[in-house]
């Protein structure tokens, strides 16, 4: 079983034999050209394959000169979703810990504070140096834990996101 997004708008619970529970006749041929014919439910489609990303899953095709984006998901990625546990939760960060002991210098937001990927959080000295904390994604900053001149250990939550 497959689940196919088409365009982020339309879904399809996919089998060998079946589009939403609904049987299907479907013949897909490989063309020299590297086009290919595909005649689904006696209806003749001429698609062609724009790009694909293996890492994630999606594909974008020209279907008789409309493009199409498709992202594909299998048994595995969705029992993950069902379980929380997708890739769009996974890479979620909820705080943010000190990557080393250290000083912090600066603190450059407030709780409230929505933040995009790659925004300066904070300043964290560490043996002698100013390091960057840096936002590893978009958020609003819930709660700010740490104060300008506290000493931290690695590890030590220093903001969180809701």
């Amino acid at each position: 079983m497959f689940k196919a997004s088409v365009n982020q708008r339309h879904t399809f619970d996919i089998d060998s034999k079946n589009v939403n529970k609904e049987p299907v006749s479907f013949d897909c041929q490989l063309l020299p050209n590297g086009t290919y014919h595909i005649i689904l439910n006696n209806q003749s489609i001429s698609a062609e394959v724009i790009d694909i990303d293996y890492n994630n899953k999606s594909v974008n095709l020209l279907l008789d000169k409309q493009k199409f984006s498709v992202q594909i998901e299998d048994d595995f990625d969705m029992l993950l979703s069902k379980m929380g546990m997708d890739k769009q939760a996974a890479d979620k960060v909820y705080e943010i810990k000190s990557p080393m002991p250290g000083l912090v210098l600066e603190i450059k937001v407030k709780e409230g504070n929505h933040v995009e990927e790659g925004q300066p959080l904070m300043v964290l000295e560490a043996m002698k140096m100013e390091n960057v904390i840096a936002s590893p994604n978009e958020g609003v900053v819930s709660k700010v834990e740490v104060e300008v001149q506290q000493k931290v250990d690695k590890n030590h939550v220093l903001i969180r996101f809701v």
